[in-house]
């Protein structure tokens, strides 16, 4: 055998043997990898139950499922049933459990939400999970930023949601309900016709945030729905079955950068998150071309573009101005304004849906209403085919239909806040511990997550009177109860948190009011809303939205459509 020979083996021995060690190595190194990821993740879980074991003199039920804690019953679509019972149980602070054991605070006690939105805000911040999502799906836009950043753009976008701004869309707010009220009527010009309305006010809703806030047409009512119509109406029911989930997405985000995160999402055989991250993209794309069209626009130099820039009003060009004319500290990047966009246009045509969606069903089981609201309607029109916008806004029993039903029925049943220090919630009466033991205070410790719970809060009857769960408008045309006055609810809309309130308060509170007020005097003085006898359920989500009963997974909401004899 030749030295040459020998040696070949020698040397592929020797690599055989370092890769072999090698790949001994890498195991070795991502086992205590893990086994040390899993210790600090174990020893921040253990640290931060310990700061919490005041919590566990809340009143609240044991917890169910030490992984998923009580998400799975606060988030799934029947959950209004376990928010109730809660309320009912536990009172106006109670305890609840998240993953891992996490201890969660569901507050609807009217002093400490006060404290919390208002006088603390800067301590109950946004939470990671709600930040982390809306980033990775909308960008860096107002629902996805805290702190400093939330308050730059808050900063630039809140004058161009003022009354004046208001005024300058509600011709066209008119103009786009009249071409539904001509779509609908075609439907019923023969007799009374059931329609599925949540198709309609959806594409009414995004048509109105299109023209008044993008200078963007989303088509015809009649016409297919486009692609950016059909993935924002998809992205609730999809995102609810991720609800629950997301709330791993920050600890997540910590391991893996934004890139790997994506292609991992992508490559998951998990159909959700498949389908919701192909949504984002085709939101993305069509945010993104909305905004290219605005700026060149702006960037162009010639006489007529110019002119038309200076009769141009809607939301994103203002902003794009007044973005270009502020100091450099204050401005925001393109990424910035384009989730701004993004987020705009789903928050608005999910919340204003989903509440003309409800106001339309209260009329159609309350024809009294309804027809009370025509009159009023008819006789402000006097003949004429629209309202201006501060005669409608002053009318009595709109804003009273519109108030109870916003006060009984908020888009969404709360928002989430999580403490970034220690900190004490004062209460607004005692409530007793686990011991019998009244307490007047709560303490907080920091990172516990805090549910305000609006629909809970709207409904308590030591503030709103014992008749609190009924639909009654006619509350809002008399003096309300002493004890609303003393409540002090600071929310930003008829002494309520329904859009809350403070620094985080819903920006476009007005712009939705006036939506819905445009839409209900139009549909209400050309149609009569009727039952079908179809049992209609009204499911929690992000927005709640109704189906009927049977059929969860499908919005929902089949109302018998006549012509009202007296319309045009």
């Amino acid at each position: 055998m030749s030295f040459s020979y020998i040696r070949c083996r020698e040397v592929s021995s020797t690599l055989s043997s370092t890769r072999i060690d090698m790949s001994v190595f890498i195991f070795r190194f991502v086992a205590y990898a893990i086994v040390a990821l899993a210790g600090a993740v174990l020893l921040s879980v253990l640290k931060h139950r310990f700061r919490q074991r005041s919590l566990l003199k809340i009143p609240g039920p044991s917890n169910p499922s030490l992984f998923w804690g009580h998400w799975r019953h606060f988030f799934n679509h029947d959950a209004y049933q376990f928010h109730e019972t809660i309320y009912r149980t536990y009172g106006k602070v109670a305890r609840i459990y998240g993953f891992f054991g996490d201890i969660q605070l569901v507050v609807s006690d009217p002093k400490a939400c006060n404290n919390i939105v208002i006088k603390d805000h800067l301590i109950f911040e946004q939470t990671e999970t709600v930040c982390h999502w809306n980033r990775h799906a909308f960008g860096t836009g107002l629902l996805a930023t805290s702190g400093a950043q939330h308050r730059k753009q808050r900063k630039l976008l809140n004058p161009v949601f003022n009354v004046n701004q208001m005024r300058y869309m509600s011709p066209i707010f008119h103009g786009v309900t009249r071409q539904l009220c001509e779509s609908l009527d075609s439907l019923v010009a023969h007799g009374p016709h059931e329609i599925n309305l949540v198709p309609w006010v959806s594409k009414l809703a995004l048509k109105l945030i299109g023209q008044a806030s993008l200078g963007y047409s989303f088509g015809t009512f009649e016409g297919r729905n486009n692609e950016f119509l059909s993935a924002m109406k998809q992205w609730g029911p999809v995102g609810h079955y991720l609800k629950v989930h997301r709330n791993l997405f920050p600890h997540v985000s910590k391991i893996f950068p934004p890139k790997i995160l994506k292609f991992v999402g992508k490559m998951l055989p998990w159909p959700s998150l498949n389908h919701l991250m192909d949504l984002a993209e085709i939101l993305n794309v069509h945010a993104r071309d909305i905004y290219e069209t605005r700026k060149r626009l702006l960037e162009s130099g010639d006489d007529a573009t110019i002119k038309q820039i200076g009769n141009d009003k809607d939301i994103i060009s203002l902003l794009m101005r007044a973005n270009a004319t502020a100091s450099e500290d204050d401005q925001l990047s393109e990424e910035e304004i384009v989730a701004q966009v993004m987020i705009l246009t789903q928050a608005a045509t999910a919340t204003t849906s989903a509440t003309l969606s409800r106001v339309l069903h209260l009329l159609s089981l309350r024809p009294d209403v309804q027809n009370k609201l025509r009159e009023e309607l008819r006789d402000a029109c006097q003949g004429n085919e629209e309202l201006a916008h501060d005669h409608l806004v002053s009318l009595p029993f709109l804003e009273a239909v519109c108030r109870e039903t916003l006060r009984l029925y908020p888009p969404f049943a709360g928002v989430m806040r999580t403490a970034l220090s220690d900190i004490v919630l004062p209460l607004s009466a005692p409530i007793c511990d686990v011991d019998g033991r009244k307490i007047h205070e709560v303490f907080v410790p920091k990172d516990t997550n805090v549910y305000i719970h609006i629909y809970n809060l709207n409904r308590d009857p030591s503030i709103w009177g014992p008749d609190v769960t009924e639909w009654k408008p006619e509350r809002w045309l008399a003096p309300l109860p002493e004890s609303v006055r003393e409540a002090h609810i600071q929310g930003v809309y008829a002494n309520m948190m329904t859009f809350i309130g403070g620094p985080r308060a819903c920006i476009g509170f007005q712009f939705a009011q006036l939506e819905i007020k445009v839409a209900l005097s139009q549909m209400v003085l050309a149609f009569r809303f009727e039952p079908t006898g179809a049992e209609v359920a009204w499911l929690f989500d992000t927005v709640t939205n109704p189906s009927v009963k049977g059929s969860p997974s499908v919005p929902m909401l089949p109302v018998l459509v006549s012509r009202h004899k007296n319309s045009p």
